[in-house]
């Protein structure tokens, strides 16, 4: 069933409040129910439910919620095994909760749910002492403290004060109304062993794409074509990277008539911005590209089930565009509880979130990353144009590291690598070091 659950750890004007608030998600029935045994007389714990009939269930002429007795149930959602766990005929599915949930401990609670109950849910269960537990999956759950005690809701805006200072239980998560900082999370099926880089076949991505390698069993490169200038250079560059890190890659296609003229990076070429202004405002900004990329892996990672999905944001891009903010990634992340199936996860990682560029080139050279492979370039030339933004970064990125760039070898007589290291030497170093590079002192 869909409805709302509310409760509290006392009923006064706000708990009253929250109540009549809380008929939004739920019109057809009303159940509310007091701890018998409250440890503080003064203080009267509550829980209480609004019922929207669902098209598949036939209404009921009584309130059929609060249901038990140690503890009273309140529940939201659909238990979709209901039949197979024993309800009865003319029962509502939440009856069958007191009988197949174990509430000998939050850790047993938790347990029984998983193994017991297919469905959405949140649940809150009150003893007769007041104690009162928590539980959902990707159905809501707000609280909201207000002088000194504790309520919650379905919803944020079923508060007094509209929610301004309410928070979120954890989405998948089972705890104790007291203590909502401490929770047990309700496990969900992920394979971390798999995982997706969306690689652009850039400096930043293909380091990403290195380390993920070093710590997955199975990688896969995810390529996105949508019609830039170098499409053509990037495809053949992300078969030759992923050809060196001998993992999978494929391409999916963003039909470039979705951004229309927005972006620059579909031509013409002398549009892009060179130098600094490159590098330090987003000149070449595509509309929400890395939301319909995330978004689109996401689909493509829950379908072929890949737990993890890396993305080369960082800090230094973070400056220019907003897609690029870690925050935006945490955020994004943060909605993937409810955008996949019921009881799978998929989650977002940025290793290099707090890195800026010139910290790129050692933690991709470190983990193996085959930067003379790569195409940074906006141009989609035989050469990087060494000019646009993005070559103009990696230019100085490795020179600060002192290390030619070896997608610039065919300039490194200019005198602007002057003191620089040649890249393969590096590369050879870390690949496979040989005994004279020992210090002679560990002898």
């Amino acid at each position: 069933m869909a409805c709302a659950i509310c409760g509290g750890t006392t009923w006064d004007g706000a708990a009253a409040y929250i109540w009549d608030a809380s008929q939004d998600r739920g019109r057809d029935h009303h159940g509310k129910e007091f701890a018998k045994n409250p440890p503080v007389s003064t203080i009267t714990p509550w829980i209480g439910n609004h019922r929207a009939t669902p098209t598949t269930e036939a209404q009921y002429p009584t309130e059929n919620q609060p249901v038990g007795d140690n503890p009273k149930i309140v529940f939201n959602g659909i238990i979709s095994n209901d039949e197979s766990l024993g309800v009865h005929p003319g029962e509502a599915d939440t009856s069958v909760l007191p009988r197949v949930l174990d509430f000998s401990s939050l850790v047993a609670f938790r347990d029984s749910l998983e193994q017991k109950v297919v469905g959405s849910y949140a649940i809150a269960a009150m003893f007769q002492d007041g104690e009162i537990w928590l539980a959902c999956n990707y159905k809501p759950i707000w609280l909201r403290r207000y002088r000194g005690n504790i309520y919650f809701s379905s919803l944020r805006h079923h508060f007094p004060d509209g929610g301004r200072e309410a928070f979120r239980f954890p989405p998948y998560s089972v705890g104790r109304l007291s203590k909502p900082s401490q929770t047990l999370p309700i496990r969900r099926v992920t394979n971390d062993n798999r995982a997706l880089v969306i690689c652009s076949s850039g400096l930043d991505s293909t380091a990403v794409a290195a380390y993920a390698i070093s710590k997955h069993e199975d990688v896969l490169l995810v390529h996105f074509d949508y019609g830039c200038a170098a499409t053509t250079k990037e495809i053949h560059c992300v078969w030759n990277i992923a050809h060196y890190l001998g993992c999978s890659y494929d391409v999916l296609s963003i039909p470039p008539t979705l951004f229309g003229d927005a972006s620059k990076l579909h031509g013409p070429e002398d549009n892009f911005a060179e130098g600094i202004a490159g590098a330090e405002y987003a000149h070449e900004w595509t509309p929400a590209r890395n939301l319909i990329m995330l978004s689109m892996t996401v689909g493509y990672a829950e379908a072929r089930k890949y737990g993890v999905i890396y993305l080369g944001t960082n800090l230094e891009e973070s400056g220019a565009y907003p897609d690029n903010e870690e925050q935006f990634i945490l955020d994004f992340n943060n909605c993937l509880y409810a955008a996949v199936q019921n009881g799978i996860q998929v989650e977002v990682r940025t290793p290099l979130g707090g890195l800026m560029k010139h910290e790129i080139v050692p933690f991709g050279m470190l983990h193996g990353a085959p930067f003379h492979l790569t195409w940074s370039c906006y141009r989609g030339g035989d050469f990087h144009c060494g000019a646009c933004g993005p070559c103009f970064m990696r230019k100085e990125a490795f020179k600060r590291n002192k290390i030619k760039d070896p997608v610039f070898s065919h300039e490194w007589d200019d005198p602007f690598w002057e003191g620089c290291i040649d890249y393969s030497h590096i590369r050879s170093i870390i690949e496979d070091p040989s005994p004279q590079t020992k210090d002679p002192t560990l002898e």
